[in-house]
């Protein structure tokens, strides 16, 4: 990392980028919790002011990290159990960022660091407050704690949950259209039995759509999908029916089937939600043509149409979920 990456405002976004960064670019597009590539198992251990890498099998020490020399860290904020923290290696004194995938949520590592740093950012103050000296202070100067340190708050975004039952999944052959959902619905509904159902929670956020399974012990991710892999979701013709396509990458893709009670209106609302934002995140994003050039030749024309498309698919899709919404009723 670059040092003006750490700069004030800009630090946390650098690091959720180096986050993105490693857990998107992986061979499972999906990128569960548990499948992540290269990674190594390890445990991550904050002990005496320092952060230690522990071997799991011979409980080795594969990296040793004084705390005072951490830049910066962050928590994912497209999944909780991303952690990172920017430091300098001790050899080449290159600024690098570490990123972390935990069984836990990682907000208890960071809400760890914090308690450390400010304990001793505390005691520096005390030590300055005894010595009160010129000479003191320029000692104090030469410590490892930065004056300032940026801790980068995890971005609190709004999760909706429903409990539903999930159905199954089935390979699709098109990512798009209500005649391939409804049929993977009608086939899903037929060759199961209810009792197979699972019974799960639907965790519906801004970036990711996850289905959990509880269990007395841990709980199970049965399914993690970001919205931007989701390119269909319906009502099915059951009013308790809820699905949706998603990309499962090598142009393959998967319609998992949810039955909700009373109606799948309010789930599907969540979703539909979380899609208008991932769509406007993406207009926002897309840089304005220029104004010098004229009209463009049938590259651009293709990108309205598809940009067309697109509006129409959306403005259709609410307009098939509000005709499915049933009528509420009088109590």
């Amino acid at each position: 990392m670059a040092e003006e990456d750490l700069a004030p405002g800009k630090s946390s976004v650098a690091v959720n980028n180096c986050i993105r960064q490693l857990s998107y670019c992986k061979n499972d597009i999906r990128d569960t919790v548990g499948i992540w590539g290269e990674g190594k198992d390890m445990y991550l251990i904050l002990e005496n002011n320092m952060l230690d890498l522990i071997d799991p099998m011979d409980r080795t020490v594969l990296h040793s990290q004084p705390i005072v020399s951490i830049r910066v860290w962050g928590v994912g904020r497209d999944n909780g159990r991303d952690f990172a923290y920017v430091a300098r290696d001790k050899d080449t004194r290159i600024l690098k960022c570490h990123v972390f995938r935990c069984d836990t949520p990682a907000k208890a590592i960071a809400t760890s660091l914090h308690e450390i740093c400010s304990k001793i950012m505390a005691e520096r103050r005390n030590a300055k407050a005894v010595a009160c000296s010129v000479s003191q202070e320029r000692v104090n100067v030469n410590l490892d704690v930065p004056l300032q340190v940026d801790f980068p708050t995890p971005k609190t975004e709004l999760v909706q949950k429903f409990h539903v039952q999930y159905v199954g999944v089935l390979p699709v052959a098109k990512p798009l259209g209500i005649e391939i959902l409804n049929g993977a619905i009608e086939s899903l509904m037929t060759t199961t039995n209810k009792e197979d159902w699972i019974s799960v929670i639907m965790n519906v956020a801004d970036a990711t759509v996850t289905v959990i399974r509880q269990k007395q012990d841990e709980d199970e991710v049965l399914l993690e999908c970001r919205v931007r892999f989701l390119s269909f979701i319906g009502v099915g013709k059951d009013i308790h029916t809820f699905a949706f396509i998603m990309d499962a990458g090598n142009q393959r893709f998967e319609c998992h089937v949810f039955w909700c009670d009373p109606n799948a209106g309010n789930v599907s609302e969540a979703v539909q939600a979380a899609c208008m934002l991932r769509y406007q995140k993406c207009l926002v994003a897309r840089p304005p043509p220029p104004r010098m050039c004229p009209p463009g030749p049938p590259t651009d024309s293709m990108t309205r149409r598809v940009t067309t498309s697109v509006k129409r698919g959306v403005l259709s899709l609410i307009d098939t979920l509000k005709q499915k919404r049933p009528v509420s009723e009088s109590p």
